[in-house]
């Protein structure tokens, strides 16, 4: 098999800090559904919702409130390491990557 050999020069930072974001979104979504599913659970004995809880209407409002700062901050971090990527990839002269050629070729992607 033939080796391809590239150079990664450069990312798009609003691409990438857009991919972050949702991903982080999509994983706040997740663990506040999970968290605010089994703390219902666990305490629908108790009947005694502490005064955060009553603010954050039970859960519900942490499920739409923590997704979106999850994507704001996703979205500032994942653009700011990207730049940062970009000028290291400058100052080093980009990053060398290695692709094995396989039979296949684009064109036959989803033929059986």
């Amino acid at each position: 098999m033939s080796k391809l050999k590239l150079k990664l020069k450069r990312i798009d930072p609003v691409k990438y800090a857009l991919i972050t974001g949702i991903l982080m979104a999509l994983m706040g979504f997740i663990v506040i559904g999970i968290t605010t599913l089994f703390s219902t659970l666990i305490g629908a004995g108790s009947g005694d919702m502490g005064a955060f809880a009553t603010i954050m209407g039970g859960g519900l409002l942490a499920l739409i409130f923590i997704p979106v700062l999850y994507f704001i901050f996703g979205f500032i971090f994942g653009l700011i390491g990207t730049m940062l990527l970009n000028f290291v990839l400058k100052k080093i002269g980009g990053l060398p990557i290695d692709f094995e050629k396989t039979g296949t070729d684009i064109s036959m992607i989803g033929e059986e």
